[in-house]
């Protein structure tokens, strides 16, 4: 069990290829300290990321009881949420983003650093002289991106080509069309502040028959898994996610431990990765020149370059050169003996950066330092080349085995999303409020905390894949939600993840599981999300369901059973008469003198005279009896456990004596009186028998009643 206070995350999605990298990533340098991580969703079930500068609404202190300090993603939260993080004493640290006016330390990449090396590729080597940018500039990183951007063009004498505003950072922030880019002019190329924009902006281009690289080029930022993948291949600048992670939890650290850590931004080198969008169309065969002569050194270099700039990167990528080099050595000498151990550690930068791109970068750089060590014709040679086939031959396989895995991977969420949408959505038998349904998925754990009428949250019992202590139900707070048992839960790779069930204006309370973090989908993707927006819907159907069913089975005015409900308690009664001699009474109940209020004062006020005589009627009534509206002005009643005798009588005298009473029907008062009929279950009964008597009874008494009158 881990002892020391967790780590919250504050993130719009928990889960990504963005957001899900560095959710993992926070989660591995926390699991190192012994610490457990809590992922909170900021944005609602199901939401579409276009978040800009934090998500205003939501103000939650979600999980705080359990959590010492936080990791604050951009676009997570507003200033004002993370103002009051701070001033509640907890330390926090910001990745990707600053705040003006927040006073903590902040992890970026290196923004102008990155857009610098893209823009001054453009220009230098493939003779750019207009180029536009789109991006949001709202957003502080983009922002650093147009200016390094501008800086640029400043140092080269050009002046800045059409600007074009996103709205935000993802597709949907590309907003202008073909008619703009007409307005403002050609351009050699186009910059772009995120790889969503970019690629939303090859399509308006596209659609006004421009093409790239053909008609422009184009780089963007971030280094999406996707952008290896389409076509043409997007030159782009990646960010150091794991190391921007690694480092933000051991600034958090630092601060929970005393240490004065200036509140100030630390920035991380971003690299530019040339592809064919920005002119580089023989990038894939190709390798960037290098200033380094001594093999060794350039074999290093390269090896590095598939990593994050980091010391422990570039102690995994100084292990793999060593080992490489050594067996191409020895295997130019005669000795393969050492190539296993060197394919182990090139695939596990391979798995470290499972991208075409370093398949690529492996592949070349074996072969460069290679070529380097030709011992002439003969033997030796073909030792060399058989050995490098060996190690090209096992580095496709690898990667072909990546691919596989991310593809089963992907099917396997498929299938999961549908079976969950089957049992929540579909199937009867699956109670939504029950979080067993998590064991459809990869989840270890989960908890459900659901708002009740009264607004609070109450929490439902929990569900564990593996034996341990019950997860409890019972009325909590946000603060303390979820449970310190399924905190206790979660094993040292898993994360407690936290997301609203709230989709549009339906807010049904909280969702947390235990997981891993999920980085292979696009961001909002990822099944925890879904799981929130699902319980949330399902909960909406299963109340459509119920207000469906009261409505048939209600009478709309009074808001007591209908006739053909009644009759479904009536045959349940002589059900269990028959099965256990349990005895029941039937009353018809008819209004008398309705009909003169209903003409006289109106419709209006013969409605309201009927609610007020339902409401009578029930107050007059036990839990265990049913009351109905028959019809019209007339009342059903079964009186459960009840035998003709004097509790029958007392009963129908207090209905009568309390229909009889006076009504205030709004500056009018009104009487009427009710005849009541009864008719008692016994052998061989059915439901029309015993309403056909309790209606002949009734209308006995009605005669009896005029005939008393008339005396």
């Amino acid at each position: 069990m881990h002892r020391a206070g967790a780590i919250g995350v504050l993130a719009p999605h928990v889960g990504g290829t963005y957001y899900g990298s560095l959710v993992a990533s926070v989660g591995a340098a926390a699991q190192l300290h012994g610490r457990r991580l809590i992922a909170i969703q900021t944005l609602d079930a199901g939401a579409e990321m276009a978040v800009n500068g934090g998500n205003p609404e939501f103000t939650d202190p979600v999980s705080w009881d359990h959590i010492s300090g936080f990791v604050a993603f951009a676009d997570a939260a507003n200033r004002d949420y993370l103002t009051r993080i701070t001033a509640a004493g907890k330390p926090m640290v910001l990745v990707g983003t600053t705040v003006a006016g927040l006073e903590c330390p902040a992890v970026l990449a290196d923004n102008g650093a990155g857009m610098r090396a893209a823009v001054t590729h453009l220009i230098r080597h493939h003779g750019c002289r207009r180029l536009a940018f789109t991006g949001f500039r709202d957003a502080s990183d983009i922002e650093e991106r147009y200016q390094a951007y501008l800086d640029v063009l400043r140092a080269h004498d050009l002046e800045p080509g059409p600007f074009l505003p996103a709205g935000n950072n993802v597709e949907s922030g590309i907003t202008w069309t073909a008619g703009d880019l007409l307005r403002l002019g050609p351009f050699d190329a186009l910059v772009a502040g995120t790889d969503r924009n970019a690629l939303a902006a090859q399509r308006v281009l596209a659609a006004a028959g421009r093409r790239c690289p053909d008609d422009y080029l184009m780089t963007s930022f971030d280094n999406l898994d996707l952008a290896g993948f389409v076509r043409p291949e997007l030159a782009t600048v990646a960010q150091p996610l794991d190391a921007m992670s690694r480092l933000a939890v051991d600034l958090l650290l630092q601060r929970l431990a005393g240490a004065d850590v200036p509140a100030e931004p630390q920035r991380l080198p971003a690299r530019f990765v040339p592809r064919t969008s920005c002119g580089c169309t023989d990038f894939a065969e190709t390798l960037p020149d290098l200033a380094a002569d001594d093999a060794r050194q350039r074999l290093g270099h390269r090896l590095a370059s598939v990593l994050p700039a980091d010391a422990r990167s570039a102690e995994a990528a100084g292990r793999a050169a060593k080992l490489t080099a050594d067996s191409l050595d020895a295997a130019a000498a005669g000795d393969p003996g050492g190539v296993p151990a060197a394919e182990e550690e090139l695939n596990a930068l391979l798995t470290a950066a499972p991208a075409p791109e370093t398949l690529r970068v492996l592949s070349l750089a074996v072969q460069e330092y290679a070529t380097g060590l030709r011992p002439g014709e003969g033997l030796a040679t073909g030792r060399l080349d058989r050995t490098v086939q060996d190690i090209m031959m096992f580095l496709g396989r690898a990667h072909s085995r990546l691919q596989l895995g991310d593809q089963l991977h992907l099917r396997s969420l498929i299938s999961v999303n549908y079976t969950l949408s089957m049992a929540l959505l579909h199937r009867r038998d699956a109670d939504p409020r029950d979080p067993s349904w998590l064991s459809l998925t990869g989840a270890t754990a989960g908890s459900l905390a659901l708002r009740g009428a009264d607004g609070e949250l109450v929490r439902t019992p929990g569900w564990r894949r593996f034996d341990g202590p019950a997860i409890p139900a019972g009325p909590t707070t946000v603060e303390s939600f979820p449970p310190v048992e399924m905190l206790d839960a979660a094993g040292p790779e898993e994360t407690i993840f936290v997301v609203r069930a709230k989709v549009g204006d339906s807010d049904r309370g909280w969702l947390a599981l235990v997981d891993r973090a999920e980085h292979r989908v696009d961001d909002g993707r990822e099944l925890v999300n879904q799981s929130a927006a699902l319980l949330t819907a399902a909960l909406d159907l299963r109340d459509q369901e119920e207000q469906l069913l009261r409505a048939a089975r209600s009478d709309r005015l009074t808001g007591l059973p209908n006739r053909s409900s009644f009759a479904e308690s009536l045959e349940a009664a002589i059900a269990r008469r028959d099965a256990y001699g349990r005895p029941f009474a039937v009353l018809f109940l008819d209004l008398d003198g309705f009909k003169l209020v209903n003409d006289t004062l109106g419709h209006h006020a013969g409605d309201t005279l009927l609610v007020c005589v339902a409401d009578r009627i029930r107050q007059c009534l036990r839990d265990e009896d049913v009351a109905a509206r028959f019809g019209g002005d007339e009342f059903l009643v079964l009186l459960d456990d009840v035998s003709p005798g004097p509790v029958l009588d007392e009963l129908i005298a207090r209905l009568g004596a309390a229909i009889a009473a006076p009504y205030r029907l709004g500056d009018r008062s009104a009487r009427i009186e009710v005849s009541i009929g009864w008719a008692d279950c016994t052998a061989g009964s059915t439901v029309e028998q015993l309403l056909q008597d309790a209606d002949s009874s009734m209308y006995r008494a009605k005669a009896a009643r005029a005939a008393t009158i008339a005396a």
